[in-house]
């Protein structure tokens, strides 16, 4: 199903770059959690504020549509509906972008949003959308 995943989050200086490293764990399954090696740079925001960049990726396909699986069947229902039926909006060139809520991940759920997110950003096997939508709807056991 997936390629390749790419993994990234912005750990504004507000922010414990801990529970952040939480948080981004929390939306992996297990065995990505062990195998995903997550990297720190140090930047600088817009008005020369301290911010650090959380990057994590993986070429190995199995780990990547293993990720992409979880993702999508841990979405509730809605919102899983949702990616699945308004798929184009996310697909593009060969790619899938998801967003997800990093407060909400550092509860343990996982949920889309679009401020201040966790991104995702999945390379597909094929970049037609049926094809793509079909794969999820099978990821998550036909619940669309």
């Amino acid at each position: 199903m997936a390629r390749s995943l790419e993994l990234e989050t912005i750990v504004h200086a507000t922010e414990d770059l801990d529970k952040v490293v939480e948080a981004v764990m929390n939306v992996l399954p297990t065995r990505a959690r062990r195998r995903l090696r997550l990297k720190v740079k140090e930047l600088k925001g817009h008005y020369g504020n301290p911010i650090k960049l959380l990057r994590a990726r993986t070429r190995d396909a199995s780990l990547a549509s293993a990720v992409l699986r979880h993702v999508i069947a841990s979405l509730p229902s809605p919102e899983r509906a949702e990616v699945i039926t308004n798929l184009e909006r996310r697909l593009s060139g060969g790619f899938l972008f998801l967003r997800l809520d990093k407060q909400r991940a550092f509860l343990g759920e996982v949920r889309l949003c679009e401020v201040d997110p966790i991104w995702m950003k999945f390379s597909l096997v094929s970049s037609k959308p049926d094809e793509v939508r079909k794969a999820l709807e099978e990821a998550c056991g036909g619940h669309g």
